[in-house]
């Protein structure tokens, strides 16, 4: 009978153990399964300025959304399309990637080599785009990108200088020859351009005159040799009257030290330009587009900054349209980042500049 209780109870000792260690294995299961984490990667390219507003706008993301490890990868635009070309031909790439516009079509000719994002429509908010905005990223129908913002050549003028040589803003090519008339004395400029602004202020005067487009809508180039001869003629004027400098001269520091009294930029770039000045109490603003006073045409464009995409096999889509949509719509991200990436295509990221006071001119 002894014999029997002893045993009765080993067994029921041994199942009692037996029944806490598998709950206890459970529990930590249970623990692990919560403690693990889903990670996405993120490639863009830019400089410091870029680069740390970027990352503060990812740690505030993952401190709000604490089963999401966020994988950063960066580097200069210089080499970067390079690495994109290996990365995505050997389906390398991150999760989501910042593009320029063109490789999209590059990458993407069909439409079928990027998440279609409408099937993600759950997580992002695409009701923030117009319809123009989400043309730039739908190919075949299906939507590969969004537009981080809007770019344009974009004419800065140091208002303060124009008012003390008693000038008006300039509204076409003649105010800034005459402007020019007026400064050059003082071996000012009135605006400086960047080489890529110099090459589209050149086509739009022709397109200005001529009414014809360079580009076709297949683009196919259209130009005669009379209008890329008048392209390079008006080009030559405005360095012969000293309207501009060389656009190889141009020089981001002239406008802070009042040898230019304008820049023309992507809008994208205006930190590098403006703030300098500013923060001396210069008054810069946003000009007019210079036109030809009988243009038939307006001769300016605009396109996306950048674009971005998700990987087409991504093994996390659901995080990855999450982390996009923050990107592109979130408040803090917006603020963050305000103009560097040019107008936001976002309504809800432009309201939020609005509300932040970031959106000037």
């Amino acid at each position: 009978m002894k014999t029997r209780i002893v045993r009765c109870a080993a067994l029921t000792a041994s199942a009692i153990c037996t029944v806490t260690v598998m709950t206890g294995c459970a529990l930590s299961e249970r623990r692990m399964e919560h403690n693990v984490k889903t990670e996405v990667s993120f490639s863009w390219w830019g400089k410091d300025a870029r680069n740390e507003y970027t990352l503060d706008g990812l740690k505030a993301y993952q401190n709000s959304n604490k089963d999401v490890v966020v994988r950063p990868e960066y580097a200069d635009f210089d080499g970067f399309k390079t690495r994109m070309d290996v990365e995505f031909f050997s389906d390398t790439t991150a999760d989501i990637m910042q593009l320029n516009y063109s490789w999209l079509y590059e990458y993407s000719p069909d439409g079928e080599d990027f998440y279609d994002l409408n099937e993600l429509s759950e997580y992002i908010n695409l009701s923030a785009f117009d319809d123009d905005s989400l043309s730039y990223g739908t190919i075949n129908g299906k939507l590969n990108a969004l537009p981080t913002g809007t770019n344009c050549i974009t004419f800065y003028y140091n208002k303060t200088m124009y008012d003390r040589y008693g000038l008006s803003l300039p509204e076409n090519w003649s105010d800034l020859i005459n402007a020019a008339e007026v400064m050059k004395s003082d071996e000012v400029y009135p605006v400086e351009m960047t080489k890529k602004a110099a090459y589209l202020s050149s086509v739009a005067y022709v397109e200005q005159v001529t009414g014809r487009k360079m580009l076709s809508d297949s683009g196919e180039f259209q130009y005669t040799l009379e209008d890329v001869r008048l392209m390079l003629a008006f080009y030559q004027e405005m360095l012969n009257k000293k309207v501009t400098k060389p656009a190889w001269d141009f020089d981001r520091n002239d406008l802070e030290k009042c040898l230019t009294a304008g820049v023309a930029s992507w809008i994208s770039d205006a930190e590098y330009y403006c703030e300098p000045a500013q923060k001396l109490g210069f008054d810069i603003v946003i000009g007019d587009y210079p036109k030809h006073k009988q243009a038939v045409s307006s001769g300016w464009y605009k396109k996306p900054t950048s674009v971005y995409a998700i990987k087409k096999n991504t093994k996390s889509p659901e995080e990855a349209a999450k982390l996009l949509d923050y990107l592109v719509n979130g408040e803090e991200m917006a603020l963050l980042q305000g103009m560097g990436k040019g107008v936001p295509a976002s309504k809800a990221a432009l309201e939020a500049l609005k509300r932040g006071i970031c959106l000037t001119g």
